[in-house]
């Protein structure tokens, strides 16, 4: 019997290797990885972008009214001050002199005249020599009033709070009439940013516009603001349109904005409302000013190749003249090697 256990047992493992073969696994399919972006609604119109330069809103040149040698200036650039605060003086022995000298030569003026009425009543003098006392008291009056207003404008006081800007003079220097000597901006005037537009960027904006400033020593920083003046004649050097943009400095009130800091500003023009659809600029595989080539997903997860007509560049996106349906999904990254029909796998 045991001879013939171990023929069934060779049999039954022959008919076993004899039967049918285990399928093979299919190789596993690999999608192209890609990322993409849903498609943005932005402004119908682009942002007018210039360049400018930051400053107090009022900046006002602070001088003598008269000539003399500066005894002291009390502040230094930076230096916060109050309005009514004494900042400079000038030297007033020569000042005070003069107003001696003419409060003397009005004194004497006054006292020919009063002599010369008496002659004249008496009929010693004409009426034409009277009235040539009378012109000179009249002179010696106004002499010594401009020697009084000297004495009063020998100092410089702050017209407002605000800070020094810039210091144009040193104590002991002999100055000018009318030269500047110290710069002063009005913090309570607020901080703008001015800028110059052309033609063609001028008739767009309006008083009250929106506008974001931002400058170039703090990346990333943004600004609200808002057009308040606007020049309505170009300047005949340049041919430009002054602008002048409001910084609300409440959006970063940590951050100290200095007068002369150079930035950009974006303002709405007066067309800005509607609105079109925006691409990333990565997702554009060709193209150029007028059209571009781009890839959207469809529900499958195949890529569709597209053609789509530019309006125009903003920043790092494309604003399109035709609106692609609202949830469009663009191939933001990969690109550039897909082919039309191809199944993406979507990086999530």
């Amino acid at each position: 019997m045991k001879p013939a256990l171990v023929i069934s047992t060779l049999s039954l493992l022959v008919l076993a290797a004899c039967g049918p073969a285990t399928p093979e696994e299919a190789p596993a399919v690999e999608y192209r990885l890609v990322k993409t972006e849903t498609v943005q609604s932005g402004p119908a119109a682009s942002l007018i972008e210039v360049a400018g330069i930051g400053a107090f809103r009022d900046e006002t040149r602070l001088s003598f009214k008269v000539g003399g040698v500066i005894e002291r200036i009390n502040v230094r650039e930076g230096e916060t001050v109050e309005k009514g605060q004494r900042l400079a003086a000038l030297n007033k022995q020569d000042v005070n002199a003069a107003v001696s000298q003419a409060s003397a030569g009005f004194e004497k003026a006054q006292r020919d005249l009063q002599r010369g009425k008496l002659l004249r009543d008496q009929e010693v003098i004409s009426k034409v020599q009277l009235d040539n006392l009378e012109t000179a008291a009249q002179a010696a009056r106004a002499q010594l009033s401009q020697a009084q207003f000297a004495s009063q404008t020998a100092e410089i006081q702050a017209q407002a709070n605000g800070v020094v800007l810039k210091r144009f003079a040193q104590t002991g220097e002999v100055v000018s009439p009318g030269q500047p000597i110290l710069l002063l901006g009005s913090k309570s005037s607020g901080f703008v940013m001015k800028a110059s537009l052309t033609d063609k960027q001028a008739v767009h904006i309006q008083l009250g516009a929106k506008a974001e400033v931002q400058f170039d020593a703090l990346p990333g920083v943004k600004w609200p603001g808002k057009v308040i003046e606007l020049s309505q004649a170009a300047d005949p050097a340049t041919g430009t349109y002054g602008v002048l943009v409001e910084v609300d400095t409440r959006a970063h009130e940590n951050i100290n904005l200095l007068s002369g800091m150079q930035g950009r500003t974006r303002i709405e023009p007066a067309n800005f409302n509607g609105m079109r659809s925006y691409v990333p600029i990565e997702a554009v595989v060709e193209g150029d000013n007028k059209a571009a080539w781009i890839y959207t997903v469809q529900a499958d997860n195949t890529v569709k190749r597209q053609t789509v007509a530019v309006a125009f560049i903003q920043a790092d996106r494309i604003a399109l003249i035709d609106a692609l349906p609202e949830g469009t999904r663009v191939v933001s990254t990969g690109a550039a090697y897909l082919q039309d029909g191809e199944t993406v796998k979507v990086q999530e």
